[in-house]
């Protein structure tokens, strides 16, 4: 079988099971199973695939096919050109978490010449995508990161060694317990309702369900986090949130009802709500280091 036959097959396979993006997933398992590149895979339509790659290819189809996502077959996820480890201990990262480290380097270097931002804290870390991207970005930041999951604990330091970026890591649930103060928190938290989640597992869904259920109407961890987090930064530091779409309203009220200014929402890809971000203007009392 040719690549191309092998392509135009495990798509077809692919697409007979309602999976969204058959032909991208196809490339990618295929690349796999034959550790190459899906650049280099294009380039090689009319090669001969062996008997051996065939079969390891068949075998991740079939991984696919039972609804176990290509990431966690692959093990790995980009992350704003990045490459992470993720298994079923943690999220895969998502590009729609990425307009919230844009927002976070867009707020650090505005602040600099006035304000400098250095103590970075992120909340519910899991593979550690944020906290680690924001580190790498800036290396002059003092990036923190902490996750209630022992699982998540250590899919963060594989990352942190992977990519030689060692930051201070905290088992913790949300920010009880962290030493603070900070300049900014940045969050992707659980904010998925139960009921979504429910159904999630009900499919046999593999990525891990504490990392997703935010409640009855997915906005108990965000309640929670905007409350501890007032008590955790210095005056004029900044909180920024990923949450749903239909969520965005509500969370920015609840930052304007603990005391955040300039309170706004920034869409992700797809032009949806999905970050919100506040401006403390006076915290605990802590000037800024």
């Amino acid at each position: 079988m040719t690549v191309r036959g092998a392509l135009q097959s495990g798509a077809a396979s692919l697409r007979a099971r309602s999976i969204d993006t058959p032909f991208l997933d196809a490339t990618l398992l295929l690349a796999e199973a034959l550790a190459t590149t899906k650049e280099r895979l294009f380039a090689a339509y009319s090669d001969e695939i062996s008997p051996e790659r065939a079969e390891l290819f068949q075998r991740l189809l079939g991984e696919r096919l039972s609804g176990r996502p290509v990431s966690y077959i692959r093990r790995r996820k980009e992350f704003f050109g990045r490459e992470f480890y993720v298994d079923e201990r943690v999220l895969v990262p998502r590009p729609d978490s990425e307009p919230l480290v844009e927002a976070a380097l867009r707020i650090i270097d505005g602040c600099e010449r006035v304000a400098p931002i250095r103590r970075v804290h992120d909340v519910g870390t899991g593979s550690g995508c944020l906290a680690l991207t924001l580190a790498l970005e800036r290396p002059y930041l003092a990036v923190s990161a902490s996750d209630l999951s022992p699982g998540a604990e250590e899919v963060f330091r594989i990352n942190a060694a992977r990519l030689a970026c060692d930051l201070p890591f905290t088992r913790a649930s949300l920010l009880s317990g962290l030493p603070g103060p900070f300049d900014m928190i940045v969050s992707n938290p659980p904010y998925l309702t139960d009921a979504e989640v429910q159904a999630m597992i009900e499919s046999g869904w593999p990525e891990p369900p504490e990392a997703l259920r935010g409640g009855r109407e997915g906005l108990d961890c965000i309640e929670q986090l905007v409350a501890q987090s007032v008590d955790c930064l210095v005056r004029d530091s900044y909180l920024l949130i990923e949450c749903a779409p239909q969520q965005v309203e509500r969370a920015a009220g609840m930052l304007t009802a603990a005391g955040y200014e300039r309170v706004e929402v920034l869409p992700d890809l797809a032009g949806r709500g999905r970050v919100v971000i506040g401006r403390l203007r006076t915290a605990g009392g802590a000037e800024r280091a």
